[in-house]
Order: C-alpha cells, then structure tokens, then sequence
C-alpha cells in the first residue's frame, strides 16, 4: 500500500520536471495539467500534443535523464532538511493560492505550518527605507504579531526585514516567502533572520531547495505575498519598487491595499503616495489598523474558507467560498459633496477616478468623500479599487 506521503512525493516530483522544462512556467504546468489530467500523464503524453502546450524546446527537454535526476536528488534534499513539499491538489495548499493565475504547484514549507491557517497581513516596502520606515514596520510587525495576526514579508532588506523583527521581537507569528529554496538564506545579510523564522516561524518557497536568487524570482515571489493574506500594507516604496508588484496582485485577488503616508519629496515614498492617491486606504494609526483587522478577521471567519482542489486537477472540484462581509451601520451624510458621491455609486460602481471625472471633482477629494463614506458603511470597495453604495 503507498502512503499519502509517497503520493505526495510523486506528484511533486512531476509537477516539478514540468516547472523545470525550458519555457515552461506555472502558468503552462496549469495548462499542461489540465490538457491531460495530470502531471505525470502529461510527461508521457503524445509528442505532438505535449509540444503543442509546451513548446518543442520543453517537449525536447522532457526526457532528459538529468533533469529528472536533479529534482529527484533535490526533492530528497528537502526531506532530509525537514522542508514539506505540498502540491496543489492537497486538502492543506493555501486557499488564497488557488485564485492566482497561475498558482504554485509545488510549495515548500519549513517551519511551522499552521500559520497557513492564520488570519495574516503582508507588509512590504523599499530595501532601502529610511529609517522611519524602518521604524514604522517594526512597531507595525509587533503590533499585529501581539494581537496574534500573522506578519507575512519576503525577507528582502529594509522594510520587509523590519517586519518580520518585530513580529519575533513580540513573540509572535511570522512568515516568510522566499526567491530562494526554503533553505537558501537570502540576503546574507538576514542569515540569522533566517534562521530564527525557520525555527519559530515559517519560510515558504516555491522553488527547489538549493535554489539561489535570482532577478526573476522575485516577481514570481511577489504573487504569494499578496495571495496569502487578506491584506497588503505598504510602508515605503518608491516609484518603481517590487512592493508595487505585489499591490498589482492583490488588487488583482480582490485584497485590501494600505500605505502609509510619507513625506511629499522623499523618493521612497513615491510609490506609495502615489497608492494613496489611486485609492489605496492610508495607515495613520497603528492601533487603528490592528483593530480593523482583528474586526475583519471575526467577521470573515478569521480566514478564508477552505476549497479544494482546482478545477484542471482532475478528479477534484471546489467546495467553499469565501464568507460575506458584514457593513456598518448605514449613516445619513448631510455633507452636499458627500451626498452627491454617494448618489453615484449607489447607481453603479466606479474607481475613484472615474468618479471624479463624472462629478467633476478633483481625485484626492473623490477619494477622502469615499474613505469617509467607507468609515460610516455607507460604501464597500470592490477589488481593483472600486466603490459601490450600500443598498
């Protein structure tokens, strides 16, 4: 009889030789396993149709010895270092993950992996943040780890490895997602982060361990930050920072998306300001904000609930969804302006732009009528940064 760990080690092993193909990504190991099922019938699929997914370079490449005895080797690698290896046809793959576009097959966990399970924030900003933006992910990171929210960050410099230190120094839960393998420290420099997060936290990667970094990776890496929590917040980041890659994803999955203000002519704050001005909520209480998460968190059922496997892994359907939000108590505005944005949204959603040119408003006062108006459950925001009224 073969264990669910064998299983396991089976399925990872071929969703890996297909990641691992030249060309071939996340998103074309969905397409190849939804072309003929599984993994492991798509690496002994037809010539012909295997290339006509994947490409000829990958249909080339799919038989090499080698590259099946490299994942095998690393897969054993992982095992003997205590690194999980979960696919996304198992119950315990994080929901959140299933609504990317092309999730992770493979997902490698060391640490503690009931934080998956947690409700949690993700906390990104610039490598290189001033020192107040330092400061302020600190106190954020321990401020959310104190009231037993998980702080989610990708390990990078500055911003993200200031959060991920005041969530230890408050005792509390940390993740990690990496653009390495789960036991590659990334940067040198939080070698000893690292570590601390692998023994009383958790580090995810969806790369091979003995991965090392590279540009692309980070990307890719940036798409898990914003699935595996319900919300993003931004402490710093400049004008082309990969923070903004991860606000794109989240936007994209429907997340909440915080900034914290900062100073109109400092370059890391560039980016986002700008989030603020495009309708990003702003974080100018700490506390406040905990507490609005904690409150969203009781009333979402503290998580997302709990689906099964995709639709393209055969055998396997969806069985949850993803409990309503409840509205505040609805209030009367007397505020012409306010009376006006409200009418419009009550007739149909709209971005913050859009409703600023319809009403003939300037944005930054579109956006604080509809913050307010937010506040009062007046208004819900939809994913991708649009308002609709509360009927």
């Amino acid at each position: 009889m073969v264990d669910a760990a064998d299983l396991i080690d089976r399925e990872a092993h071929d969703l890996l030789l297909l990641d691992a193909l030249p060309g071939v990504g996340p998103a074309t190991v969905r397409s190849l396993v939804r072309r003929f099922g599984t993994a492991a019938h798509a690496l002994v699929a037809d010539t012909r149709a295997f290339a006509a997914v994947a490409g000829d370079e990958a249909e080339r490449a799919r038989r090499d010895a080698s590259l099946r005895q490299l994942v095998r080797h690393r897969l054993d690698e992982a095992r003997a270092r205590g690194i999980h290896a979960t696919t996304w046809s198992r119950p315990g793959y994080p929901a959140g993950l299933r609504h990317l576009s092309d999730p992770p097959p493979v997902l490698f966990l060391r640490g503690d992996r009931r934080l998956l399970d947690r409700p949690g924030v993700t906390v990104v900003g610039a490598r290189r943040a001033t020192g107040s933006g330092r400061d302020v992910a600190e106190r954020l990171g321990a401020a959310l780890a104190g009231a037993g929210i998980v702080v989610t960050s990708g390990l990078a410099l500055g911003v993200d490895g200031a959060a991920h230190r005041g969530a230890l120094g408050a005792g509390g839960p940390t993740l990690a997602v990496l653009g390495t393998g789960a036991d590659v420290a990334y940067p040198a420099a939080h070698r000893a982060l690292f570590t601390e997060i692998a023994r009383s936290g958790l580090l995810v990667s969806e790369f091979l361990p003995g991965t090392r970094a590279a540009p692309h990776h980070f990307p890719r890496r940036n798409r898990i930050l914003a699935a595996l929590a319900s919300t993003v917040v931004v402490v710093e980041a400049g004008a082309r920072s990969g923070a903004l890659i991860t606000v794109d994803h989240a936007l994209d999955l429907g997340r909440d998306v915080w900034a914290v203000p900062g100073p109109i002519d400092r370059r890391t704050c560039a980016g986002s300001n700008r989030l603020l001005v495009d309708g990003a909520r702003p974080l100018v209480s700490i506390d406040a904000f905990v507490r609005e998460v904690q409150a969203r968190s009781r009333e979402d059922g503290l998580d997302e609930c709990e689906v099964g496997p995709p639709p393209w892994v055969a055998d396997a359907s969806d069985s949850g969804s993803a409990a309503p939000r409840r509205p505040a108590a609805a209030s009367d505005p007397h505020d012409p302006i306010e009376k006006r944005v409200l009418a419009a949204v009550r007739l149909e959603a709209a971005s913050v732009d859009e409703l600023a040119g319809r009403l003939g408003l300037p944005v930054q006062t579109a956006l604080a009528v509809l913050t307010t108006l937010e506040l009062h459950g007046e208004v819900r925001r939809l994913p991708g940064l649009r308002f609709r009224g509360v009927a």
